[in-house]
């Protein structure tokens, strides 16, 4: 399958034709080494929030994925 999605198709319609196609299958295809470690990774940093409501989730998750990053940054340059 190949060209863009049928005219009116929903946002789930529209996704499903893209991955049906050559390219969006091997986006896809790359998004698990990409995105998924970096998300299981912050599972097991982070398996429950400690304070209550959005903000507060936000504000642990944010923390929580910047050291993240800081400690790859950091591996990354240590020699």
């Amino acid at each position: 399958m190949t060209g863009p999605p049928p005219e009116g198709a929903s946002p789930r319609q529209a996704m499903s034709h893209r991955l049906r196609t050559p390219e969006g299958s091997c986006l896809y295809k790359r998004r698990g080494a990409t995105v998924e470690p970096g998300i299981g990774n912050l599972k097991k940093v982070l398996d429950r929030f400690s304070g209550r409501g959005l903000n507060s989730a936000l504000g642990e998750l944010n923390l929580a994925a910047s050291a993240f990053n800081l400690m790859k940054i950091h591996r990354a340059t240590a020699s």
